[in-house]
């Protein structure tokens, strides 16, 4: 097809530098790969290709196959040796190190796992001596599409060049038809100016412009011989692109089929100029000689090894359901190695179509799998209904082991969809039955699940005894993925008991799930590792470990995870008076998904408000306070509790009747900072502070808000000077500081009831609008401390120290650290 009206496009991408991502969008048949071999043609770097699959599911990382293939080297070694995901994508970026073009085309269909690549890549470019040209057709990406996600991701990155192709004009048109006049108007007119389109009309300029695509391909196709024509439709059945070997049909039947411009061979492939065309051919094929020929294709590429996803696809289409059984399970597994986890949920599903045919054991291991896929992508409710339906299988199979395993996993997703009493119960059943049993695996799922619902519920003691067991068990039985929980759960457990533990036993737990290719366990020990140390305020540990729980859950498509640390994140900002950032991250925190990651930032989105004045803050709260219900757990109603009564208290309405409960349970369970926090908002709070409160809820309030300083609490510092008279004027200009417009209006209204004169507003802001923590980090600097340093005075991260510094010499407007020191 002749490249008319696409100069301008292809001078964009002559011009396009290294080290940047070009996405080339338009609908079908619109040229986008014309244009990009055109380019690639007269480029001199060498170009690495890869296509997304038409398959009813397509292959995990097909594309990154194809240009491993081409590519050699650490890439084809690296996919070779099945390795993790995470180095898949790094070496792709490797190669990109030395000049290239990667081509990905088709990405409307692309895999979950080739999605995150291109996002990987595409934020990482920039370091790279390479171009990363995808295409897609932009009228099939629609509401919902997961392509959008990876727009979205690239939206605003300006090392991507975007071309979106128009149709042809009426002249482009003419000059593809060799005439213009009405004919061109005409043939513009019932083609769209599509230039696919356009050129399977003049293919059989004695017949009248076709309506449609299909009737200009299958009139093409009709113009064949028999043996041509039988050729062309075997060549149909393959998405993508035919080895020639498996054709099955005589050479020159397939060099008629070329001869005639409606396939084109490379090497020793064959493919249709355009997917349109082929799923014409494909569609105009009778239903039986069609099943055939995918039965032909299944048995050659299964003695082929072929990728098992392929072989599903023509299994199905084969209605080959024997086949089908063996071979989607088997492209499930591929599917969840690279994290492609909707792949996988459709595979299992593909399978589980036709369980019927098997016995009630398999059935119940194709469920539970599928439970599994459910769960990670946040279909709580399936995952739940698809392991109660195992349950039974197992039961009907005599496996009672395997039905008390299940039965205790099935407490962990009711705990995730925040239903805690039931999830209490199912544990509590599968306990009894493991009891039942010799010790085996079984009961040391139902000790490690056990341990989950009581950590979460922050029943410290038990939870650690019960996990401790579930160690036990595990090692003795050899079960690393269950040793690996077992562990995550202890540790998780130690926050809150012995502190300076707890790490050792969570990064053990990370170790061991990645060794077992447990991706999902790791994950969820590295957000345990932040989100318990932020729990108990220590913020340098809790925030690096958050930021990496983020960027690992990130790579690999956890977005449950990722979710969670990212709310934790939040609060950990917002406890510290970073206000600002932790806006920041919510937004980049989806408010959806399971209920802890939900409650989470709900209760810090509400109490953000509530503590800046700004209106909207009853809303958050009351869902999170809803959702934190429903769990029981203290660790969800503490904060949401504390919120509402902090938004109670600002409003001068009762404050004691919103938290008398949870403090209870708080004292009950002796969690110090949940009992000295909810403890101030009682109406009849003691003189004394609780013998089990934190440390500074029972120090005076001066000593106490020293120790907040210290934590990096600075909200709560002044708070805590807000009680002593003295100290008032101090309290109110960190208020004014951190913009917390209601705890300022309060201590100014104290001061007057007291005679006190209330500063300005003016004279207590930083001359430069820094807020207090960036005042610190910027004495810091006059005393020539390093990031490091500064993190370590601060108990902040360095990366953290580094943001502050940043926008220090933003706001002072000056461009060295040595200047914004000079500064007074």
């Amino acid at each position: 097809m002749e490249l008319l009206e696409r100069a301008g496009f292809l001078d964009a991408l002559r011009a396009c530098p290294t080290g940047r991502v070009v996405l080339v969008s338009g609908e079908a048949g619109i040229g986008k790969t014309a244009l990009v071999r055109a380019f690639c043609e007269q480029d001199g770097r060498r170009a690495l290709w890869g296509a997304c699959d038409a398959l009813s599911t397509p292959r995990p990382l097909g594309p990154l196959h194809d240009i491993a293939r081409a590519a050699g080297g650490g890439l084809a070694a690296a996919m070779a040796a099945e390795s993790s995901r995470h180095e898949l994508f790094t070496a792709f970026l490797d190669r990109l190190t030395r000049p290239a073009i990667a081509v990905v085309e088709d990405a409307h269909w692309a895999d979950e796992a080739t999605l995150d690549l291109l996002v990987f890549a595409g934020r990482r470019m920039a370091g790279t001596n390479g171009l990363l040209v995808v295409t897609y057709r932009d009228d099939e990406v629609g509401p919902g599409h997961p392509l959008l996600a990876v727009l979205g991701a690239l939206a605003t990155d300006r090392t991507v060049l975007r071309i979106a192709l128009p149709p042809l004009s009426v002249e482009g048109v003419a000059a593809l038809a060799g005439g213009g006049g009405p004919a061109a108007e005409r043939l513009h007119a019932r083609t769209g100016g599509n230039p696919f389109f356009v050129t399977e009309a003049l293919a059989d300029p004695g017949r009248a412009v076709p309506g449609t695509v299909r009737d200009a391909v299958l009139a093409r196709a009709a113009a064949l011989g028999a043996d041509a024509r039988a050729a062309l439709d075997a060549i149909a059945v393959f998405p993508g692109h035919a080895l020639l070997p498996l054709v099955q049909a005589a050479p020159e039947a397939v060099d008629a089929c070329v001869g005639a411009g409606v396939v084109v061979r490379e090497g020793g492939r064959v493919r249709f100029r355009h997917e349109l065309a082929r799923l014409a051919v494909e569609d105009a094929v009778p239903p039986a000689r069609r099943a055939a020929l995918h039965a032909r294709a299944l048995a050659d590429l299964a003695r082929r090894g072929a990728d098992p996803a392929r072989l599903a696809h023509h299994a199905e289409e084969a209605g080959d359901v024997a086949a089908v059984l063996v071979h989607a399970p088997a492209a499930a597994e591929r599917a969840f190695a690279v994290s492609a986890n909707r792949q996988a949920a459709d595979h299992l599903r593909r399978a589980l179509d036709h369980a019927d045919l098997l016995d009630a054991r398999d059935r119940a291991g194709l469920l539970e799998r599928y439970a599994e896929a459910c769960t990670r992508l946040d279909r709580d409710d399936r995952a739940l209904d698809l392991s109660r339906e195992a349950l039974e299988c197992w039961r009907a199979a005599g496996e009672p082991d395997r039905a008390a395993a299940l039965l205790a996993r099935t407490a962990h997703f009711l705990w995730l969809t925040g239903d805690s009493a039931a999830a209490r119960a199912a544990v509590a059943e599968a306990l009894d039955l493991a009891r039942s049993l010799p010790p085996g695996p079984a009961l040391a799922a139902a000790f490690t699940w056990s341990a989950f619902l009581l950590m979460y519920a922050r029943e410290i003691p038990a939870a650690i005894e019960t996990g401790e067991r579930a160690v036990d068990l595990a090692e003795r039985f050899g079960d690393r993925a269950l040793l690996a929980r077992a562990l995550n759960a202890v540790g998780s457990a130690l926050w809150f008991h012995e502190p300076d533990r707890a790490e050792g036993h969570l990064t053990r737990a990370v170790e061991i799930a990645l060794r077992v290719g447990d991706e999902v366990g790791a994950a969820s020990a590295l957000s345990n590792l932040g989100s318990g140390a932020g729990e108990i305020r220590r913020y340098a540990v809790a925030e690096r470990w958050l930021r990496e729980a983020i960027d690992w859950c990130t790579v690999r498509d956890l977005d449950r995870n990722r979710r969670y640390s990212s709310a934790w994140l939040a609060r950990c900002l917002f406890e510290r008076g970073e206000w600002d950032e932790a806006v920041t991250v919510l937004e980049q925190t989806e408010l959806e998904g399971a209920a802890p990651a939900r409650i989470v930032a709900l209760t810090v989105l509400g109490r953000l408000r509530v503590r800046r004045g700004e209106p909207g803050a009853a809303e958050p709260l009351e869902e999170a306070w809803r959702l934190a219900v429903r769990t029981g757990d203290l660790q969800r109603l503490w904060p949401a509790a504390a919120g509402r009564a902090e938004l109670a208290r600002f409003e001068g309405r009762p404050t004691g009747p919103l938290v008398r409960d949870t403090y209870e349970l708080a004292v009950r369970l002796r969690h110090g900072w949940a009992i000295g926090e909810l403890e101030q908002f009682l109406d009849d709070a003691p003189a004394r502070a609780h013998e089990d409160a934190a440390e500074p809820y029972r120090l005076d309030p001066v000593a106490g808000a020293r120790v907040w300083e210290k934590l990096g609490c600075p909200y709560e510092a002044a708070m805590s000077l807000s009680r002593s008279e003295a100290h008032l004027r101090e309290a109110l200009g960190i208020f004014e500081r951190l913009g917390a417009r209601p705890a300022a209006d309060m201590a100014s209204r104290r001061m007057r009831e007291r005679g006190l004169r209330a500063p300005r507003r003016a004279t207590l802001a930083h001359p430069h609008g820094l807020t207090e923590r960036e005042a610190d980090v910027l004495a810091l600097l006059r005393e020539g401390l390093r990031n490091a340093e500064i993190a370590e005075r601060l108990h902040i991260s360095e990366k953290t120290a580094g943001h502050h510094v940043s926008s220090i010499l933003a706001k002072l407007g000056v461009r060295t650290r040595r200047e914004a020191a000079r500064l007074e």
